[in-house]
């Protein structure tokens, strides 16, 4: 075998032997980074220092929902639910948290759990679109509404009635990323970033948890 078919040789092993460690490599920083992240989110979520919003309760609504009939705070007296602000034109963020809220009310198909998602863009969110939304992520019209009214009243029931932001920056429309549990009481038992896998594992266990009571 020739010098030059030796060194050709060995630069390939040389080369299988670095895409190999460099693989590794990768392997290692997303798993820290995975656990560094729910380390950090733990450490967050229990921090002492973030104000308590668990004693919050939601104010009266009035708004209209998915098939046309209005929908009352009175409505989901005696119901554990869980409610997001969202909108259907929204190509980033709200999909992704829809998804989430679908995958609970496939978890909890069995169980008396109900899902609220208000519209922060209620002009464009008319009945027929929000229908059409909610038909899209298979959501059950008796057990999750999508509601629609007025802007002003849905902008003040999520910052004021949620704690959780909402409103217009020029022609972008912001909400939070968070989802509310609330107890039967009308009272918010705690918030959740959708983001994190951890929160959203802590939002289970808490529904458990309110559904043993």
């Amino acid at each position: 075998m020739s010098e030059s078919s030796n060194t050709n040789s060995q630069k390939r092993r040389i080369d299988k032997s670095t895409l190999i460690w460099v693989a590794l490599g990768v392997i290692i920083i997303v798993i820290a980074a995975i656990n560094l992240w729910s380390a950090f989110d733990t450490k967050l979520e229990g921090s002492p220092n973030l104000p308590k919003l668990v004693k919050t309760r939601v104010p009266d609504f009035s708004l209209t929902n998915q098939q046309g009939q209005p929908v009352q705070l009175s409505d989901m007296a005696g119901k554990i639910w869980i409610a997001d602000f969202i909108f259907t034109n929204c190509p980033t963020i709200c999909p992704a948290m829809t998804q989430e809220m679908a995958r609970l009310q496939s978890e909890f198909g069995t169980d008396p759990v109900y899902f609220v998602s208000f519209s922060v863009d209620p002009e464009r969110d008319t009945v027929d679109v929000l229908s059409r939304y909610a038909t899209a992520y298979g959501a059950d019209d008796r057990r999750w509404h999508f509601l629609t009214g007025e802007k002003d009243s849905i902008y003040q029931l999520a910052e004021h009635g949620f704690s959780l932001a909402a409103g217009h920056k020029d022609s972008e429309i912001l909400h939070s990323l968070r989802f509310a549990l609330v107890k039967p009481d009308g009272n918010i038992y705690d918030y959740y970033d959708t983001r994190s896998p951890p929160a959203m594992l802590r939002l289970r266990r808490d529904v458990k948890t309110l559904l043993k009571k």
